[in-house]
Formats: structure tokens, C-alpha cells, sequence
């Protein structure tokens, strides 16, 4: 077999032991198993958890660093009607955290306002100006969601100003924490919580919980409160699929459940951003978040106003709600002209200005673009040439606002943390990223990026790459088999749907061009006496090479049902072909 030589497959090692315990404990495919194991499942308890997420299996909120002293303070405020200000972000995972406290104190009888900064004015994080005015309106405290890891200044501010400053947040903490009055984050060195990755709104809902039970006269919550985090889930679901959080641990608990209860949500919000997102009569999946619901909310602090997106979540007038997702509707689609735009430019840009079979990271910057959107762009240069990718919008100022992506193997975070020296801010995690810099810093800082990539990344890491759960012949893909990998949703970063792969295969018949300029092909797979339909799409220029009659390829897919006319048949999704010699 040959490889082609644009992408690499990678195979999982194999437990025999570990797959037969599984296989028999569990009375599951020998596949399911070998996908179970390659989500570093290594126990039979934990492949039950895995396969039945169950809310019990959420983590205590008081387990969490300064969530009791957190807490604490916040039903003080409450309890003493002191100004709350609810401090957020402008993505998905911002404004759903925000929403969800926002309902949360509103429910426990706050006087509670909430901010979120304007992205192009402000930017990411908290700022002293928004301090200050907090102040001059009488707060005296403020609980910051998805963000204030890094504020440093800005804790010390509200000190002086006599503001006591809650920060929740999941980003990674630099090499000094900020001198807040509780710092509730799972990251923080030392910390024992179990679970790490839970995103900005995760944190919110543990924040929420332990509201919930401060204010029980038990160890549970009341039924009013039970009642509301039952409800919040499907806003912790939306925010931390949004967030390309792993779907694992904790995150697989909240986004199973959440899913449901976004499809069953009676908020008017909801029920208006499914309706737009064309979702509601849908049973909902990570993919409905990622690419339909997710989009039309992260275009509130895209292009317009961030408050948007709160105030839909929130809002118990049905007309309002549908006004705004409407307007939300209209403005992702001037997000998507403005998006695909600017990627025709940045791809131009790279063909220019980058030797891409000698760079190691692709940093590009231009005074034309939007700074709302280049974290799109940057994904997809990132995925096109399979580098991390940084781009910067530089506004009129000479202040450049970036955005970074990565691939598997480099670290964003981490290597920005290298040139703290020349960057006015930054912030991230492994695989998303975002700065402010000065616009003469910026070649320093391409420079210094590529000569740290080259440093980590390797020539074979930079091929893409398509991991292979398990190989199977076409003979094994049972109806019953291929209905039971379906336990393994949702899926999400972490836990990607199962790719399988099978060799000498050969094409049943001449395959058939579909889609917009026949970009997509459609063929049938055969192997052993064995034919399944198999769907390639992107991949039409490979008609001619599949029609070579018995020719034998081989193909990595991901297999699913589908259903025609009350006929439910297997089918492949196809993720590479290799032609085999």
C-alpha cells in the first residue's frame, strides 16, 4: 500500500487482554472495545461510565479551588443586596456562562448587572476602565466567567477600588495568579479537582450548583434549583461544544445531557435560535452546535454586540427572542461573506509570503481584516496547510489583534508564553490562542514562533494525519455493530466519531461526481462479496483514478446509519483513500 503523500494514518497499539476483558465484561463488539481503548479507557468501570454518562458521575463544586469562599461571598452579596457585576467574554463560551449566572442570580433575588467587553475596543479580559466604572455604580462585587486568569493588574486595581473580585476561569494561568479575592479554576497548580478541561461555562455551572446548595437547607439543592441547573445544562453543553472542549470526563456528562435539554428547552431564546439555526425539529447533536446553533451565537461578538447573545438566553418575551435570533441570523451571514473574504486573501497572502515547505508556523497580518472573524480563518489556513497558523488584524492604532490555531504536537499557549517579552497581552490553551502586539513587534514575533516550531515539530508532523481506530473488514459491519459505536456520542474534540480502516478494497461499478462541480463522489466499496456505499467529500478529482477497474484502494471511513425511506442501511463517510500498488 502506498501512502499519499499529503497525509499519514496512524494506528493504535493493540491490548489483546484489555480488548477481550472489555469485549466480554461489557458484551460489546471487539471494535467498540479497540475504540474505547484508543480514548484511553483502560478499565471496564470506566468504559460503563464512558458508554453511560450518568450526572452522578459529575464532580462535587465545593471540590473546587476557593468555590466554598466563592459561594460564600456571593450569597453574602446577595443576602445584603450589594451591586453584583457579572464580568464575561464574547464568544459562545463567554456569553453562555454569563446567561447562566446571570438566570442563576436573578433566581436567588441579586441585584446583578452584567458586562462584556467589546471586542474591538477592548478585547479579551478584564480592564481597569470597566473597574472603575463598576465602582462608580456602587458595586461591590465582581465574578468574572471564561476569563481573568491573567489579570494581574487589574486585581490589584480592584482592591484599591475596595471591589472584591471573584475570577472563574479555565484558561491556563501564567507564572503569577492575580491577587483575587477567590480564584475558582481547576488549572491552577496544585489543584486536586479531577477533571481539568471544563470550559469557561462548565466552571459557571459548578459556580451555579454550589450557589444552589448554599442556599438549600439540606446537602441538596432545592427543587426550584434543581430544577434551574436541569435546565442550564443545555447552556453548558452549547458553551463548551462551542469551545472545542473535550468531549470527555465531565464535558461528556454535561454535553450528553445538555443536548436533551436544548431540545427540550421552554426558553423562549432557545426556542428561537433552534428555530433560525433550522434545529428545532432536530434531535440535537454536537454537530448542530458546532456548525449550526454555535455560529449564529458567536456572530453576536463577531460583528455586533455581545449583549446580544446574553440577552436571548435570558429573555422571557417571545417576540424579543425571535427579533434577536433573527438579527443574530442576519448577522452570521455577513459573517460567513466577510469570513470567506478574508481566507481568500490569507491563502493569496500565504502563496506570497511564506515558503510553506520550509515554515514551521504560518503568522500572517494585514490591516484590512476583521478581527472578529480571523479566528475562523486561522482554523482553516491552520487545517489547508496543516501548520499553526497565528493571524492579526492590525487596527488603526497599530495595535495588532491575533488569533491562533494549532495542530496536535504544538502547544499555543505554551509557545507564546516564550515572548511575553514582546506580546501586550495573550492568553489560550493547547489548541486555540489569542494576543494583542504591537504592529513592529509582529516580524520578531513570526520569526521567534517559526524557530520554536522548528524546534518541536518534526517533518512527520507536519503531514496530516488520520488516526485510525481500528481496521475491519466490510464483512463485520453489521447493522447492530455499527448502531452500537453510536454509544460512543456525542462527539467533540477528544472524542472524534470512530474512524475505521479497510485494505483491498476495490470499487463496485464507476463512481458518480455529486455536489457543486461534482466536488464530491459517491461510489460503492466491495471486499469479500461485501458492498456498502461510500460518500467522499472534497474528493472528486479522484473519479478518474477509482474508475480503474479493479484496482485495489484502500479506504479510512467512518461508518453510520442511514435512514431512506423507512429503510435504515450502513454507509461510509470516507476520510482518506489510499491507492495500493
Amino acid at each position: 500500500m502506498t501512502t499519499h503523500p499529503e497525509t499519514r494514518w496512524v494506528f493504535p497499539n493493540r491490548n489483546a487482554k484489555l480488548e477481550a476483558e472489555l469485549t466480554q465484561r461489557l458484551r460489546i463488539s471487539p471494535i467498540l472495545a479497540q475504540v474505547l481503548m484508543n480514548r484511553n479507557i483502560t478499565g471496564v468501570d470506566a468504559a460503563r461510565k464512558f458508554l453511560r454518562p450518568n450526572l452522578s458521575g459529575l464532580e462535587d463544586p465545593w471540590d473546587l479551588p476557593d468555590m466554598q469562599k466563592a459561594s460564600d461571598r456571593i450569597r453574602e452579596a446577595i443576602e445584603q443586596q450589594e451591586r453584583i457585576v457579572i464580568y464575561g467574554d464574547y464568544d459562545v463560551d463567554g456569553i453562555t456562562a454569563t446567561a447562566l449566572l446571570l438566570r442563576c442570580l436573578r433566581m436567588a433575588g441579586a441585584e446583578v448587572a452584567y458586562y462584556l467587553p467589546e471586542r474591538m475596543e477592548e478585547g479579551y479580559g478584564l480592564n481597569v476602565a470597566a473597574l472603575r466604572q463598576f465602582k462608580g455604580e456602587g458595586a461591590r462585587l465582581v465574578v468574572t466567567v471564561d476569563c481573568g486568569i491573567s489579570a494581574i493588574e487589574e486585581a490589584r486595581v480592584a482592591r484599591k477600588l475596595g471591589i472584591d473580585l471573584i475570577i472563574t476561569d479555565h484558561h491556563e494561568p501564567g507564572p503569577e495568579l492575580p491577587d483575587a479575592y477567590a480564584l475558582v479554576s481547576p488549572r491552577i497548580a496544585g489543584c486536586t479537582y479531577p477533571f481539568k478541561d471544563l470550559a469557561g461555562v462548565g466552571i459557571a455551572f459548578k459556580v451555579a450548583w454550589a450557589i444552589g446548595k448554599s442556599f438549600s437547607s439540606g446537602v441538596k439543592v432545592s427543587d426550584d434549583f434543581k430544577d434551574f441547573l436541569t435546565d442550564a445544562v443545555g447552556l453548558a453543553a452549547l458553551g463548551t461544544v462551542a469551545d472545542v472542549a473535550p468531549i470527555c470526563g465531565e464535558n461528556r456528562i454535561l454535553t450528553a445531557y445538555g443536548l436533551g435539554a436544548l431540545g427540550e428547552s421552554s426558553s423562549p431564546g432557545i426556542m428561537a435560535l433552534l428555530l433560525v439555526s433550522s434545529a428545532e425539529d432536530r434531535r440535537l447533536s454536537t454537530w448542530d452546535i458546532s456548525f449550526r446553533i454555535g455560529p449564529r451565537l458567536n456572530a453576536a461578538g463577531r460583528l455586533g454586540d455581545a449583549r446580544r447573545g446574553v440577552e436571548l438566553l435570558t429573555t422571557e418575551d417571545t417576540t424579543v427572542a425571535r427579533e434577536i435570533a433573527d438579527l443574530l441570523d442576519r448577522e452570521n451571514t455577513d459573517r460567513r461573506e466577510i469570513q470567506d473574504g478574508i481566507f481568500q486573501h490569507a491563502r493569496e497572502k500565504v502563496e506570497r509570503e511564506v515558503d510553506v515547505a520550509s515554515a514551521r508556523a504560518i503568522v500572517l497580518a494585514d490591516p484590512g481584516w476583521h478581527p472578529g472573524v480571523i479566528g475562523i480563518v486561522a482554523s482553516k489556513i491552520c487545517e489547508q496547510y496543516y501548520r499553526p497558523t497565528l493571524l492579526i488584524a492590525i487596527d488603526e492604532e497599530g495595535i495588532g489583534h491575533g488569533s491562533a490555531r494549532s495542530i496536535p504536537g504544538f502547544h499555543l499557549y505554551d509557545a507564546l508564553c516564550n515572548f511575553r517579552s514582546i506580546l501586550l497581552s495573550f492568553g489560550g490553551h493547547e489548541r486555540a490562542a489569542g494576543l494583542k502586539i504591537k504592529k513592529d513587534a509582529i516580524p520578531a514575533l513570526a520569526d521567534g514562533l517559526n524557530e520554536f516550531a522548528a524546534s518541536v515539530l518534526s517533518e512527520e508532523d507536519l503531514l496530516p494525519q488520520v488516526r485510525v481506530d481500528a481496521e475491519a473488514r466490510l464483512a463485520s459491519l453489521s447493522r447492530p455493530v455499527v448502531s452500537e459505536l453510536e454509544m460512543l456520542a456525542p462527539h467533540g474534540e477528544g472524542n472524534p466519531p470512530p474512524v475505521l480502516a479497510s485494505t483491498d478494497v476495490t470499487i463496485a461499478g464507476r463512481p458518480r461526481r455529486m455536489g457543486r462541480d461534482g466536488a464530491h463522489l459517491s461510489f460503492y466499496a466491495q471486499q469479500d462479496g461485501t458492498t456498502i456505499r461510500a460518500v467522499a467529500f472534497g474528493m472528486g478529482e479522484l473519479e478518474g483514478l477509482l474508475s480503474e477497474k479493479g484496482r485495489p484502494v484502500a479506504i479510512a471511513y467512518e461508518p453510520y446509519l442511514d435512514t431512506w425511506k423507512g429503510s435504515e442501511s450502513v454507509q461510509l463517510k470516507i476520510k482518506d483513500i489510499q491507492v495500493e500498488p
